[in-house]
């Protein structure tokens, strides 16, 4: 009864931001305020949070590998499968049934229904998604279809700087380098730090479901919606082969792999819309496609916190 109402309550929190913005209260870009403060503020403040509060195992690296894996191959596999395909539509699919929507709403709907301990896992999972997400993703998809953003650099050169741009002006990839580095080296984060985050870290979960659903935005065009089922079901077939590897292959301890296969089944990443904007001009689909895809993604990471041994 507990994880069904905490299933609810974030679904509400959904739903609510949606049916307030639709209701006037919220603008149709207003999204993108809770955009900003979520990714350079709460997000920061619940990894840092999340690595202080908990124990840490080294092998808990092979979940890492296993989010930079998931999300790389599975774009070269889109790429094969949809050869025939228009440019703009394999575009779409290769930006948006890839990456994973990791920090902004695995970590808190995981740390709702597992508790603080599993948010580790996550967040090292999110160490090799990360690498993907924040430019990875659009680099591979952009050189292997030709595209242009419009301010895309020409030499290799600043290709290449602008793709470290994108790193290391991530202030939650940054800071999850930060705690790798810190936790290799064994220094501990001070208690007083711990104690000043520890509010920013538990509106994390709040906002990151309200700026899901304030991206909703329903399409019109039978197309798009087809566009969308595929994304939908490439996601579901990549989430499925991968947790399987991962529950079966992953050399780490019992919560660790629950974790990972809880990771398997993320929605797609906030980055994708991003992404799918500055190629494709088509943010709205993008912004439905995830929350259609948040919503499922809770409802089976909700039966896999109940049911999956640990």
């Amino acid at each position: 009864m507990e994880l069904a109402l905490k299933t609810g309550s974030l679904l509400l929190i959904i739903v609510g931001s949606y049916l307030f913005k639709r209701a006037g209260f919220f603008k149709e870009r207003d999204y993108k305020i809770l955009q900003v403060f979520v990714f350079n503020v709460t997000l920061p403040a619940a990894i840092i949070h999340s690595f202080a509060q908990n124990q840490h195992d080294f092998s808990l690296f092979w979940i890492t590998l296993l989010g930079f894996l998931g999300a790389l191959i599975p774009l070269f596999v889109i790429y094969a499968a949809t050869r025939r395909g228009t440019t703009e539509h394999r575009a779409f699919e290769m930006l948006n049934a890839t990456t994973f929507n990791i920090g902004n709403f695995t970590l808190p709907v995981v740390t709702t229904f597992l508790g603080p301990a599993a948010g580790v896992a996550v967040v090292m999972f999110d160490m090799g998604n990360a690498v993907m997400c924040a430019a990875g993703s659009l680099v591979v998809t952009s050189a292997l279809l030709h595209l242009n953003t419009g301010d895309t650099p020409r030499s290799p050169k600043d290709r290449l700087k602008s793709s470290a741009r994108n790193f290391y002006t991530s202030v939650a990839f940054d800071t999850n380098i930060i705690m790798i580095v810190m936790l290799i080296a064994g220094i501990s984060i001070p208690q007083g730090v711990v104690t000043v985050i520890e509010p920013l870290a538990n509106a994390n979960t709040f906002c990151s479901m309200a700026m899901v659903g304030m991206m909703m935005e329903i399409p019109e065009l039978a197309d798009d919606r087809r566009e969308m089922l595929k994304v939908l079901v490439w996601r579901f077939a990549i989430s499925i082969i991968g947790s399987l590897l991962a529950w079966y292959l992953l050399p780490v301890p019992p919560l660790g792999r629950k974790v990972a296969v809880i990771c398997m089944f993320a929605p797609i990443a906030i980055f994708a819309t991003k992404f799918t904007d500055m190629t494709l001009g088509k943010a709205k689909l993008a912004g439905f496609s995830l929350t259609i895809s948040a919503v499922i993604s809770l409802i089976i990471m909700a039966l896999l916190s109940a049911f999956l041994p640990a």
